[in-house]
């Protein structure tokens, strides 16, 4: 009986969410799905299983928010991992087989994203304290112009420029210190 009680009460906390929240969540699971093979929805959706059949217990919006955030970092670590030991077991392919042009051939190289995708991963981490950069590096990742980017979230030149300014001051200085690159 205890159970539906426990369910109910992590389902509201999910509707409890504010609309910035789950913009936030749906852009880092877009970013984190990246070499996944995977959608954004998809991790997303795993999140939310996690936090459904999870035993923490629920501390309001913010708290929710991180678990969703630390799980889709999860999930993607284990796609990973499971790509890692499927290549370790079974190995590479290495000839396309019959006489028909491979599709792999013309995918791109998968490691150029991956390190793409670990340093914006880096630079989302750091700037764990700063909202307004981390949704900047989210909107710069998806391709968005800058114009773009201030219709999305009101921002007008000035606080764009700002934001941008901010940014490059800290990579410039955690590159200078060794903790970014």
């Amino acid at each position: 009986m205890n159970k539906p009680v426990q369910g109910n009460e992590r389902a509201a906390a999910l509707t409890a969410l504010s609309e910035d929240q789950r913009k936030q969540l749906a852009s880092y699971a877009r970013f984190m799905s990246q070499g996944t093979g995977d959608e954004g929805s998809d991790l997303l959706q795993a999140a939310f299983a996690r936090w459904l059949a999870s035993d923490k217990p629920v501390e309001g919006p913010e708290r929710t928010c991180n678990f969703l955030r630390e799980g889709i970092s999860s999930i993607r670590s284990n796609i990973f991992r499971h790509k890692r030991v499927v290549r370790r077991y079974e190995g590479v392919r290495a000839v396309a087989e019959g006489d028909v042009d491979d599709p792999l051939d013309q995918a791109p190289d998968p490691t150029e994203c991956a390190e793409a995708t670990v340093f914006f991963q880096q630079l989302y981490d750091l700037f764990a304290d700063d909202e307004e950069i981390q949704l900047l590096i989210l909107a710069q990742l998806k391709g968005g112009t800058p114009a773009e980017i201030q219709a999305e979230f009101g921002w007008d030149e000035n606080k764009y420029k700002a934001v941008q300014k901010r940014k490059k001051r800290k990579v410039i200085r955690w590159m200078l210190e060794g903790r970014l690159g």
